[in-house]
């Protein structure tokens, strides 16, 4: 089954050094590189307790950081 979390690992393992963002100022991140930063804030999310099912509240304007949680969330399971 083709999911978005499945669409984004594919993507990683597709063509890991591919731009994937590009943020203000001089953020460039390849999928490779985004995805480290994915992986360890779903890592954060479980020391903190939040599990699949929880909410999570986001203030954050349209930037590579509120794309960066929603990964996370994606992949954590967690409702955003």
């Amino acid at each position: 089954m083709l999911d978005l979390g499945t669409s984004f690992l594919a993507s990683v393992a597709r063509d890991p050094e591919a731009l994937a963002i590009v943020g203000d100022g001089d953020v460039r991140l390849t999928y490779s590189a985004w995805y480290k930063i994915i992986s360890a804030l779903v890592t954060s999310f479980d020391e903190i307790g939040l599990a699949p099912g929880d909410h999570l509240v986001t203030v954050l304007q349209n930037r590579w950081e509120a794309a960066t949680i929603h990964w996370a969330c994606q992949f954590a399971g967690i409702i955003i």
